[in-house]
């Protein structure tokens, strides 16, 4: 989407950021949807130690939900990390294995089988909003229900895993991947 805009609307501060962002071009706004590589590395970048985005953060960097707040990330270490340098991040403690996640440098995020592994295990009051994404993530990524359920099953020990399972069954698939 391209949006004409006059320059003077922003200070030199906004209109710098905008163009070194690469939204602002000869006088026009383009919203170009970022990569999951240019969405971590653009709230993960300042961090001493190879992150991941997590659940809601992940969908938004695999994009297909908004910036959440607070964005959540793990580290992919085997040292523990208590706080992230970026303070719009909550580090959450997870095990991920390496096909867990996708990292660049140290900047990275969850799969989509695994961010939908984490939703499906939301809290009641973020189903809904849970359901939405994963939906957006099955139909973008081309997932079937078997793949999920094959990747849940495969995960071992881990906690709401029959709810997850439960859940999986109430997505809207698109008909070609039933």
């Amino acid at each position: 989407m391209k949006l004409t805009v006059n320059k003077f609307d922003y200070s030199p501060a906004e209109l710098s950021s905008l163009i070194l962002d690469g939204e602002y071009h000869s006088g026009l706004l383009v919203d170009i949807p970022q990569s999951w590589q240019e969405q971590s590395r653009s709230v993960l970048i300042f961090e001493n130690v190879p992150m991941v985005l997590t659940s809601f953060a992940a969908s938004w960097a695999l994009g297909v939900g908004n910036k959440p707040h607070p964005l959540t990330a793990s580290a992919v270490t085997p040292h523990r990390l208590r706080e992230a340098h970026n303070g719009e991040i909550t580090i959450e403690e997870r095990t991920l294995a390496a096909h867990h996640y996708w990292i660049e440098g140290k900047c990275g995020v969850t799969t989509p089988l695994r961010t939908i592994s984490d939703l499906l295990r939301c809290p009641a009051q973020n189903w809904s909003h849970s359901k939405n994404l994963i939906t957006r993530l099955v139909s973008n990524y081309q997932l079937h229900i078997e793949d999920i359920e094959i990747f849940i099953r495969g995960r071992g020990k881990i906690p709401h895993k029959q709810l997850a399972l439960t859940r999986a069954k109430d997505i809207d698939y698109p008909s070609e991947t039933r």
